[in-house]
């Protein structure tokens, strides 16, 4: 659990859960899912069949997940341990075709060990996730709302 200071009066509670893509845990997806405003789906650089892996999740959170709106929650993809720039380098055209094709709304070069990217990323998710709960007022409620602010302006009987 993290709690950050988003804009000086607004916080915003993180709960992350790592579970280092583990077999046994695809059967408590639903657990880890349920409730998710936006997801980081991470893959090891260094080792190209966990990019499969990842996309398979996001595949499932997708499927399992869904805003009140009816798209799917954010999700942002982690290149993670690009403490070899030449190796991250080359990954690139890869990603973006990737998070086109896939629905990721970003991704990121990380490394965990070094603390690169990881802050940037964070903070990439959560102002995706506040877009998405920011939605703006239907028409006939701010008819009402205009309707109401007007009718108690004229049965005033203060000033």
């Amino acid at each position: 659990m993290k709690v950050i200071d988003w804009d000086g009066h607004t916080q915003v509670r993180l709960q992350l859960w790592d579970i280092a893509g583990q077999e046994r845990a695809r059967g408590l997806n639903r657990v880890y899912f349920k409730g998710s405003s936006g997801a980081f789906v991470v893959y090891d650089v260094t080792n190209e069949s966990t990019l499969d892996g990842a996309l398979n999740w996001k595949h499932e959170l997708d499927c399992q997940e869904i805003l009140k709106n009816g798209h799917p929650i954010p999700v942002v993809l982690l290149a993670n341990k690009c403490d070899e720039t030449k190796m991250c380098r080359r990954n690139v055209s890869l990603l973006e075709k990737l998070c086109q094709e896939k629905g990721f709304v970003g991704w990121f070069q990380t490394s965990a060990k070094k603390n690169i990217n990881v802050d940037n990323a964070a903070k990439f998710l959560v102002k995706q996730i506040l877009q998405n709960t920011e939605e703006p007022m239907k028409e006939e409620e701010q008819s009402i709302q205009i309707n109401l602010q007007q009718q108690s302006k004229t049965n005033s009987t203060c000033c």
